[in-house]
């Protein structure tokens, strides 16, 4: 008998966990600009400027994703963001902070993440550049600075280039 009440408890707490991860994928899906079916959040992103997001279907976000979509960020469909990876859409304008000492960011710098790609740990999508390719793996720890338009490629380093065709 004590089994069953056990079982019975555990299955009632999973059924409460799933039900507060749909409640907070709901929310999170809420503040988008838009977002494709079968999301799935592993952990919580760190989301600026969600009005200018767009997320595909399929896609997955880990723990420790950071996305400043201020100028804007379009993710395509089953897309991954592993653990640590970033896409930034904003960055200053070095040469006025040169000239003037006035730190402000520039601005119409959208980046865009075509479908089937897959953004490693600790990567970097730096304003402005756009992933075309499809089926691009973006490796552990790249910083990714020039638009990237092969398929089926493997990208990694500092700054990021292509280092296999697969």
């Amino acid at each position: 008998m004590f089994s069953s009440i056990k079982k019975w408890l555990n299955e009632r707490k999973a059924a409460k966990a799933k039900k507060n991860a749909e409640k907070q994928l709901n929310a999170f899906k809420a503040t988008l600009y838009s977002c494709g079916d079968n999301l799935k959040l592993f952990g919580t992103p760190e989301i600026m400027g969600t009005k200018n997001l767009i997320i595909g279907n399929d896609c997955r976000l880990n723990s420790g994703v950071y996305i400043n979509a201020r100028s804007g960020v379009t993710i395509g469909d089953d897309v991954t963001l592993s653990c640590g990876a970033k896409i930034i859409s904003t960055g200053y304008d070095v040469e006025h902070w040169m000239e003037t000492g006035e730190k402000i960011h520039t601005v119409d710098t959208p980046v865009y993440i075509g479908n089937h790609c897959w953004i490693g740990a600790n990567a970097i999508i730096l304003p402005g550049v756009k992933i075309t390719g499809e089926y691009v793996v973006i490796g552990a720890g790249a910083v990714v600075t020039k638009d990237i338009t092969e398929s089926k490629v493997i990208v990694a380093g500092v700054p990021a280039k292509i280092i296999k065709n697969i």
